[in-house]
Order: C-alpha cells, then structure tokens, then sequence
C-alpha cells in the first residue's frame, strides 16, 4: 500500500516530509468528535494510515481519589462511578471502531483514566505511541457556543508534538 507524503515548510523554509502513518482520533461522544471520527476515517483511508480511537476518563470524574492506578483504597461508590465511565468510554471508541471497519481501515481502540487532565492525557498518549497525527473535535460535550474552540482542543493544539487537525 502506498503512502502520501507531504512537504511541509517550517519557519526556515526548509522542506520537511510528513509521512502519516499513526491518526489519533480522541472521542467523547459529542457530535463534534464523531464529525472529527469520520474526517479521520478519511484521512486514515486515503494515507493507508493506522488510526487510534481514544477516550479518556476526566479526573473529575474520580474526584481525585485515585493516585497513579486503581488502588483498593478508592471507596466503592467512586469504583463504579468509575467503572460507568470507562463502559461509557468503550461505547464511545466502538462507535468509532464499526466505522472504520466499515472502511476497511485498521483501527485500535483504547480508554485511559486521566491522572490530571484530559488534555495531558491525550498529548503523553500521543507521544508514547508515536502517534504522526492527532484529529480532535472543534469542541467537547461542553460545546459552549460562544467559545471558538474548545479548551481541550485547544491544550492539544499547543502542547502536541505533532499536527493536529481540529475538526468542525
């Protein structure tokens, strides 16, 4: 299978060659991230490109009893706050998965639990999978209209190591 490469230049005016071979595409659920979901079902189908859904747990949703991992420690109400979130989670990436095998397209799916913020979360995933391109939703289940990007999407678009498409 073929790969696309691009030229990109950066601020020197030098070519830079982007090959994609690894999309992020980080889900909520919100219609903004299955727009962004199907946009990098496109782009992973056109480039022969592996695509990653991930969804990530907010640590509002542990209230912060958690440290590093699950521990035994966390009260038993809290586990299965837990528990609904990550089940919601796996609904949300199987939705992206259906559509991309749809397409024929290799997908890998994944839940995290944030330790301090989504935004962190998907950034340090981003980089430990070498991921070549990051595909987000212009704004989350939020979606205050007044704002014209998300502040999710917007952390990830200044601190990722790689591009990131913002979709709308």
């Amino acid at each position: 299978m073929t790969r696309t490469a691009k030229y990109l230049y950066n601020n020197n005016f030098n070519r830079t060659l982007l090959t994609v071979s690894r999309i992020l595409v980080a889900v909520d659920g919100s219609k903004h991230s299955i727009d962004a979901s199907s946009q990098a079902i496109d782009i992973a189908k056109k480039l022969g490109a592996e695509l990653i859904a991930l969804y990530v747990v907010s640590p509002d949703t542990r209230y912060h009893f958690l440290e590093d991992t699950l521990t035994p420690k966390l009260p038993t109400a809290f586990k299965d706050i837990l528990m609904l979130a990550m089940q919601s989670g796996e609904k949300h990436v199987d939705k992206v998965r259906q559509m991309a095998r749809q397409k024929n397209i290799r997908i890998k799916t994944d839940v995290v639990v944030s330790v301090s913020s989504v935004v962190k979360e998907i950034v340090e995933y981003a980089h430990k999978n070498k991921i070549d391109m990051i595909v987000i939703g212009s704004r989350g289940l939020s979606g205050i209209k007044k704002m014209l990007l998300g502040s999710v999407a917007s952390g990830v678009v200044t601190y990722a190591d790689c591009p990131v498409l913002v979709a709308k």
